[in-house]
């Protein structure tokens, strides 16, 4: 791996972590028991088109396991349900450059949306059988509970990432 891809993958993780904390200062965009319109993913995306979707994933694990060190993570029952809630969301949507062979919008488009499809799948499944509210675990209440209160952010999350992170791209590729 060449210095310069580690210095943009530290750049990016670093700009995730300081979106991370901006987005706490901002109620609008976090839900009252968890979840969030998650601004940090931005440059978890953006690297994984500018770097290739490999080192987006390894971008995505080092985002996560710092935020969790730093205190950003902190709702934990036990370990699938950390897996399910920031493990695999927050490695997956580092894969988002997948498809992005010939570099078209399309293409971005079609990676952004199914890897938050499988970030925000994973996050139900958490929901559902880890956060029932007054539920039974896995029951068709949990379920419809679990889609009615994370599928909202989840899908303004993959709206403004389908926005802003094209925008980005255009830039970098003049820049870059």
């Amino acid at each position: 791996m060449k210095t310069k891809d580690l210095v943009y993958m530290a750049l990016y993780v670093a700009l995730a972590i300081a979106l991370d904390y901006f987005k706490e200062m901002l109620p609008f965009l976090n839900m009252p028991k968890g979840g969030s319109v998650n601004i940090a993913l931005i440059p978890i995306v953006v690297a994984s088109f500018h770097l290739g979707w490999l080192k987006g994933m390894s971008v995505g694990a080092i985002w996560y396991l710092l935020s969790t060190l730093m205190g950003l993570n902190p709702d934990t029952i036990g370990v699938m349900q950390h897996v399910l809630d920031y493990i695999v969301p927050s490695v997956v949507i580092g894969a988002s450059a997948i498809f992005y062979r010939k570099h078209t919008l399309f293409e971005a488009e079609l990676g952004i949306g199914l890897m938050m499809i499988i970030r925000m799948a994973s996050i139900i499944i958490s929901g559902a059988y880890f956060w029932p509210d007054g539920v039974a675990s896995g029951s068709a209440a949990a379920w419809a509970g679990s889609l009615s209160y994370n599928l909202p952010y989840s899908l303004a999350t993959m709206i403004m990432l389908m926005i802003v992170v094209p925008l980005i791209l255009t830039r970098l590729k003049t820049n870059d």
